[in-house]
């Protein structure tokens, strides 16, 4: 039997080719040509998988598999054009707002103000104190002059709001401040610096509850707000890193003429700007969706075989020289940051890899990573336990020990999942459920660090 000519490849595929179009020129590094290009390879599988009698929406189905995945094609197209990757910061336009959210054309707007009211709301006090009063605000309010505002973005830019969940979150802040500023801390105040430290990331922790809606109560649902969280930081440390090299130069300009007023120009502009820059990262966060995608490899291709040779060169050190306990406490707290930094480095990369991609060289980088700082924790752990039965409790060895116990805890279970994927072929599913798990649990341990230890040890 003779086949007549086809209809054109496209026929009957408006809706669903006009879909297809839309969500990869959304895709980082990806422009209009690369989609047309694109378009033209899709349309030419599909004509051929018609010619052997499948149905338009079939062979569109099978063209697009083929293809590959949004995600994978534009990490392609990245690699390929590397300059785009900062580019696409600014330039490429933001994907619309969805539906019961913020008004994209209000994003920017809102952000900028809610940033200079947290910067206004974060200096202002500051004039009405003297410094004994500030040492002891700040330390204690910081984090409710800042977090307030950008919970307040989140939740108006989120598509779907928990009304449980948002109680769940102010009750947790009123409780908290309550809770910090009745606490009557005392000399040497080794409690007070333990919860400035804690008691912002723990907060940070519960304020997801504002950004992920009514998908708080699931636990694969809070990958995204560590994705959130991550790309922030890496936005906020090259806002810093910029505007302390601009403010050092404007500085110099204004000492070299003998500008009056110098201090309290600069005595307004710096809180005001560090703090109003956390809204402006959340800003560009929600604007340039997936730029993790490609930040992730880049990051960790760089930082992976520096933390493995730093941790390697303290084990060799260590072990042959035998004495461990002996440790000055500072390089303690030097290795113990160097371990949060790789536990952040391993959730950072497993939160941007999909859980069906088959593994990498990079998977196999972090496999060595983890395993190397399994072995540094434990001897770190050794460590702690021996200055514990020599020198005594305090709070900071309890909170360095219980830090310690929860990085090797995540770090083992790490290098557990990976191997079960790069050894034995298991799917990555259960490797991101295992990150999942981290920042709830750092943050219950920072929120009992911050609240629970002051009383326990009688606030000194």
């Amino acid at each position: 039997m003779m086949i007549g000519p086809l209809p054109p490849a496209a026929e009957g595929l408006d809706a669903p080719l006009g879909e297809w179009r839309d969500m990869m020129t959304r895709r980082p590094g990806i422009t209009t040509e690369d989609v047309d290009e694109l378009e033209d390879h899709l349309l030419s599988e599909v004509h051929d998988l018609r010619r052997v009698g499948l149905s338009p929406e079939e062979a569109f189905l099978i063209a697009v598999r083929r293809l590959g995945s949004p995600s994978d094609v534009a990490r392609e197209y990245g690699a390929v054009h590397t300059d785009r990757l900062w580019r696409q910061l600014v330039l490429t336009p933001s994907e619309p707002s969805p539906a019961g959210s913020l008004p994209s054309g209000w994003d920017l707007p809102a952000a900028l103000g809610l940033g200079l009211l947290a910067g206004l709301a974060t200096r202002i006090p500051y004039s009405f104190m003297d410094g004994g009063t500030a040492i002891d605000f700040y330390p204690r309010n910081l984090a409710f002059l800042v977090l307030p505002f950008l919970i307040v973005y989140l939740a108006a830019r989120a598509q779907t709001r928990s009304r449980s969940g948002l109680t769940l979150l102010l009750t947790v802040f009123a409780a908290s401040a309550l809770l910090v500023n009745l606490y009557p801390f005392t000399w040497p105040h080794q409690t007070l610096w333990l919860t400035t430290l804690h008691l912002p990331i723990a907060l940070a922790s519960t304020a997801g509850i504002a950004y992920l809606g009514k998908r708080w109560r699931s636990l694969e649902s809070w990958m995204d707000w560590v994705r959130f969280l991550g790309e922030a930081v890496i936005y906020y440390v090259l806002i810093v890193l910029v505007g302390a090299l601009i403010s050092m130069l404007i500085m110099q300009i204004f000492i070299a003429v003998d500008a009056p007023a110098t201090s309290t120009v600069f005595g307004w502009v710096f809180p005001v700007c560090a703090a109003g820059a956390v809204l402006v990262c959340a800003w560009l966060v929600e604007r340039k969706k997936s730029v993790m995608d490609n930040m992730a490899p880049v990051l960790t291709a760089v930082f992976t075989p520096l933390l493995t040779l730093g941790l390697l060169s303290f084990l060799v050190v260590v072990l042959t020289g035998g004495r461990l306990i002996s440790l000055e406490r500072e390089v303690l707290i030097s290795f113990n940051g160097l371990l949060i930094v790789v536990a952040g480095v391993v959730l950072f990369t497993v939160s941007a890899r999909r859980p069906e991609s088959s593994h990498r060289g990079l998977d196999w980088m972090q496999l060595i990573l983890v395993c190397v700082a399994v072995a540094v924790d434990v001897l770190l752990l050794w460590a702690m336990s021996g200055r514990l039965l020599e020198y005594g409790t305090s709070p900071n060895k309890l909170a360095a020990l219980g830090c310690n116990v929860i990085l090797l805890a995540h770090l083992a279970g790490s290098a557990w999942h990976y191997v079960r994927v790069l050894v034995w072929q298991k799917p990555g599913l259960n490797l991101v459920r295992w990150q999942c798990w981290a920042l709830p649990v750092f943050g219950v341990w920072a929120a009992i660090v911050a609240l629970a230890f002051p009383p326990l040890f009688g606030f000194r």
